[in-house]
């Protein structure tokens, strides 16, 4: 498979979903956000070791809110309550 720049991918065996930095000698530079130590990290990843993100199969483990939640959960209650 082939990827670019920018490309959202995925480690086969799992893990977060990481941005293709750059491509080198069947070799991929990924950045990826690490909860754990609140920091971007980098990692190399041989080329057969990855796959195209699949958003629909990554939906039960994205931590990152949709463009739909706004996070105005507590205001849309209040608007309930005057009405």
């Amino acid at each position: 498979m082939t990827f670019s720049q920018g490309d959202i991918v995925n480690v086969k065996s799992g893990g977060p979903a990481l941005t293709v930095l750059s491509i080198a000698n069947e070799q991929v530079t990924c950045l990826f956000y690490s909860e754990e130590l609140g920091e971007f990290k980098q990692a190399v990843i041989p080329t057969f070791a990855l796959e195209a993100y699949d958003d629909e199969a990554g939906d039960e483990d994205d931590d990152r809110t949709s463009p739909e939640d706004d996070g105005d959960e507590d205001e849309d209650n209040e608007d309930d309550k005057a009405a």
